[in-house]
């Protein structure tokens, strides 16, 4: 064999725009594959680098409402951890995590918030073996007011300072003792947690959440023996809480529904409202591979197709070989060889180019492919690729070209154009299917995200800015000062146009929590309850289709709005028949039971997404004497920097002690978007490279096409052809080819579309245009690439083809 090499090394290096063709065809594919391949890896090791992964479970539950089911969430019961263990042995470890109430904090002077702190039990740690770096862990998490907080925290805050015995102060009143630091959080868990803070009943937490059978708020997790019926445990789980909260059921004629989620499916196989983090999407990642080892395959084909091509080119000289003796075993040695070098220093570069795009996977994608690297079985599957791809691509070509006999090789009687279908046109049409059949999806996708973004939500989200503001607390409290001349002097300047008090914005999901029936006919069902003032309606311009506004001179809870969902679940068509009934308001945990009457009804908005089917939203004004944690901004102008300084100016003084932070509410609402522009750019960066390998591909065939015509062209060109005909004849068929491939590829790609559109409550339509676009931009790569060299080989001297004949 090193004799073979040898020759190869010499042959790479004499025909060195041959060898520069292959190189790159395999650089291609290869950089494609490892990219794309660590990528699934990476999203399908989510939460698997948790030890013993196999064996945890979330509970989730189905929240059911006159036996319709009506919200599915990743949350429960706390009582459901804390008496598991007790009824059942095969349960080693039950844990939960639940949100905060208020996510601003401070530690020494500064002061910050933070979405990723959480309250915690002890036995969370367990169910996910989470190792402490300093402090005692049978004892942390297990008295009121204290936290553990992570390394990249602990070291953020504290630097070379030991945190154990330090304070984290929790706004508006509450000091944490933090005694533990906990290992930092994997970067590939479906969760994120800076601190974790005690939940004890001695803390002063609200009644809903303190209650052991009250609100599903606690996102909890059990770890379990291996080979536990999973049924019987399920069936258990719904029986305990059945038992404890029989008579909350029938009164609000609700049922819930519990299932065990395994840890491992969270992340790519979660679509529950209420996530802890967003999740990705398995269509998309199957999706993504799929299209990377379509490119993978294509640009092998493009080896075997050049390789090939450069052996017919050489034909004279292989038939001389094979004259002398040479047999089909060393002619596929040699090519065995060739390949070999290739495909080793294809690795090295396109490892060292994939290297170099660490940072833009990271930023761009928020992929990290330095832990996928480390793994074996991708380093294994990236090493059986490559032997595969060095043995079809070596050996390939060489069967092909020893086909024929020497006289054949020495007098070029192969025709490469010929009757029927080859091997090439179908690895030609089978690129251009690809190319536009991703162009097609690229121009659909974006048509569908700007169509969600363009359409009517019922409510104005531009010119809006949203200044985050303490939650939960009084309007009298002495941490705020003269709260009245903050609005006062906000509504004061020229360029604000109105302010509005809310507990959600547009973008969030407000917690589907409060059953509501109305008193008389007692039909009803499960509705987000968001906190909001009279000026709500108006700043966001919702439409008011029946009743009026809340009377600024409101209190309590005696007044509701709700939408035209809600009105569909009270069984009302006419939404003036609803005005003046009285709805029964009741919350999960049974202990907030109100009465409230209906004064308008609004049309439906697109509230937390433009995605999804509207659902029942009831919206109350308790903002008289309580701040519910957000302020909407209405503006006169997008140019937030001119308006910004003056209301951070009125923030501090207003909120002193507090950060102000702000969110443009328009890029805020688009973020549920990013999984579907994340899916985008990835194809983008596809089409370019398809494109790439097309044009070699192309390049290579046509250029076999034209050597072995030449002779043909010279004699059309002496009996007067003329260059607009002789260019005719050679693109022709490339034409053709493209054809076929819009043909093909058309279906697939409407069928495909259709299918991811499908996922969406509200769609537009297939254009036409989208799948005529794919087809010219194919066209059109498919003729810029041969033109070059069809041009050549028609404005050739015909004496220069015919001169040895």
């Amino acid at each position: 064999m090193n004799y073979y090499i040898k020759i190869a090394v010499r042959n790479l290096i004499r025909e060195k725009k041959y060898s520069l063709f292959l190189l790159l065809s395999v650089c291609i594919g290869l950089i494609t594959f490892i990219l794309v391949s660590g990528y699934v890896f990476y999203e399908k090791g989510f939460d698997r680098v948790f030890p013993d992964n196999k064996n945890i479970y979330r509970i989730t539950t189905d929240i059911y409402s006159e036996n319709k089911l009506s919200l599915s969430i990743p949350e429960c019961e706390r009582g459901i951890s804390t008496s598991i263990n007790e009824k059942y042995p095969n349960v080693l470890a039950a844990g939960f995590i639940t949100k905060t109430n208020n996510p601003q904090y401070k530690i020494g002077e500064e002061i910050f918030t933070n979405k990723h702190i959480y309250h915690a039990s002890y036995g969370f740690l367990d169910v996910f073996s989470i190792p402490l770096v300093r402090g005692n862990k049978t004892q942390v998490l297990t008295r009121p007011y204290t936290a553990i907080i992570s390394e990249s925290t602990a070291k953020k805050y504290f630097g070379a300072i030991d945190p154990v015995g330090q304070v984290l102060f929790k706004y508006p009143v509450h000091e944490y003792t933090i005694e533990g630091v906990f290992r930092d959080i994997p970067k590939q868990a479906h969760f994120s947690a800076d601190v974790l803070l005690s939940f004890h009943d001695d803390m002063h937490l609200p009644p809903p959440a303190k209650a052991q059978w009250g609100e599903t708020g606690f996102y909890t997790y059990l770890k379990l023996k291996e080979n536990t019926d999973l049924n019987h445990l399920e069936a258990g789980i719904n029986n305990l809480v059945a038992e404890n909260k029989k008579s909350t059921f029938e009164k609000n004629n609700i049922q819930h529904k519990y299932h065990l989620q395994p840890l491992n499916s969270i992340h790519l196989h979660s679509a529950l409202k209420n996530e802890l983090e967003p999740n990705s999407r398995a269509g998309y990642v199957y999706l993504i591979f799929m299209v990377g080892l379509l490119i993978l395959a294509a640009s092998g084909f493009n080896y075997i197709q050049f390789s090939f091509s450069r052996l017919i080119n050489s034909a004279k000289q292989t038939g001389i070989k094979k004259i002398n003796g040479a047999t089909s075993s060393e002619i596929i040695s040699a090519s065995l060889a060739e390949s070999l070098i290739i495909h080793l220093v294809a690795l090295i570069v396109s490892l060292a180019v994939v290297r170099m795009l660490f940072p833009v996977m990271r930023n761009e994608f928020g992929i990290l492919l330095e832990p996928v690297f480390a793994q074996p079985l991708f380093l294994e599957v990236l090493s059986g690729i490559l032997a595969v791809s060095i043995f079809v691509n070596g050996v390939l070509p060489a069967l092909l070209i020893s086909r024929f006999n020497s006289l054949e090789l020495l007098t070029l009687k192969y025709k490469p154009v010929a009757n029927g279908i080859s091997f090439r046109q179908v690895i030609v049409i089978a690129q251009f299917v690809i190319i536009i059949a991703i162009v097609s999806g690229i121009s659909g996708m974006n048509k569908q995200v700007n169509f969600l973004i363009d359409k009517d939500k019922g409510l104005e989200l531009t010119n809006t800015v949203v200044v985050k503001v303490p939650s939960n607390l009084r309007k009298t409290s002495q941490r705020i000062n003269n709260l009245q001349a903050f609005e006062h002097d906000l509504t004061s300047h020229s360029s604000i146009l109105g302010i509005s008090s809310s507990n959600a914005i547009p973008g969030d999901l407000p917690a589907y929590n409060f059953n509501f029936n109305e008193k008389q006919s007692q039909k009803g069902g499960k509705a987000a309850l968001v906190v909001a003032d009279s000026s709500y309606i108006t700043n966001y311009k919702i439409d008011l289709i029946a009743g009026n506004n809340f009377f600024t001179n409101s209190e309590g809870n005696n007044q509701c709005i709700i939408n035209r969902a809600c009105l569909a679940v009270l069984g009302f068509n006419n939404p003036d028949e609803i005005i003046g009934k009285v709805l029964k308001m009741r919350d999960e945990s049974g202990l907030q039971n109100f009465d409230t009457q209906i004064v308008g009804v609004t049309e439906n908005t697109d509230f937390s997404n433009a995605k999804e089917k509207h659902d029942p939203i009831i919206l109350i004004d308790w903002t008289q004497n309580m701040i519910w944690g957000n302020y909407s901004i209405k503006t006169a102008t997008a140019n937030y920097a001119s308006i910004l300084p003056f209301i951070r100016e009125k923030f501090h003084a207003t909120f002193p002690n507090y950060p102000f932070e702000y969110v443009v509410l328009t890029d805020y609402y688009n973020s549920q978007f990013n999984a579907e522009n994340q899916l985008i750019k990835i194809f983008k960066m596809f089409i370019l490279v398809a494109v790439l390998i097309s044009v070699i591909n192309l390049f290579s065939i046509s250029w076999l096409l034209i050597s072995a015509r030449v002779k043909e062209i010279g004699i059309r060109k002496v009996n007067g052809a003329k260059v607009s005909e002789v260019l005719t004849m050679l693109n022709k068929d490339f034409i053709k080819w493209v054809a076929i491939a819009f043909v093909i590829a058309t279906p697939v790609a409407y069928y495909a579309m259709n299918k991811w559109l499908e996922n969406f409550a509200y769609k537009t339509t297939l254009s036409w245009w989208i799948f005529a676009l794919a087809g010219l931009l194919a066209l059109g790569i498919a003729l810029l690439t041969v033109s070059w060299q069809s041009w050549r080989a028609a404005t050739r001297n015909p004496v220069e083809a015919l001169r040895y004949e």
